[in-house]
């Protein structure tokens, strides 16, 4: 849970997540989050890039920003998301396990590892070489 009793997404927006509090099952969670309240995915996807570009921001830390890496995964658990719609958070993490510890060799198999390593890939979304993103 987030440190204190406000909102994961709120304390993202306003900085006051404390680094280690947003390890990856944090970030799964804030992308979930933001499908949640979304009315569509490109509404959570401008949402959470603003959201973790701000967040990183605050932090001083922008070159751990990935953008490519940030829109594919949020992909993957939209279409894992659209399975179940009803869920709840702890439901929907206990079905998926494999966002939390495999999260880079789902992204992989749809990225060379050239191309997600790129410049380009950082800075702003590029189409994956391997496979479709669903």
């Amino acid at each position: 849970m987030p440190a204190d009793d406000r909102g994961l997404l709120e304390q993202l927006a306003d900085g006051s997540l404390p680094p280690a509090a947003f390890d990856h099952v944090r970030h799964v969670e804030a992308a979930w989050q933001c499908l949640q309240q979304a009315p569509d995915r490109a509404a959570a996807e401008q949402r959470f890039v603003a959201l973790l570009r701000g967040y990183v921001a605050a932090l001083g830390a922008e070159t751990k920003y990935h953008h490519t890496l940030t829109i594919a995964l949020l992909r993957l658990i939209e279409a894992r998301r659209r399975q179940m719609p009803q869920a709840d958070w702890d439901t929907f993490a206990a079905a998926h396990p494999e966002l939390f510890g495999e999260a880079r060799s789902l992204v992989a198999r749809h990225y060379s590892a050239q191309r997600l390593g790129s410049a380009a890939a950082r800075q702003d979304f590029v189409e994956p070489d391997l496979a479709p993103l669903p």
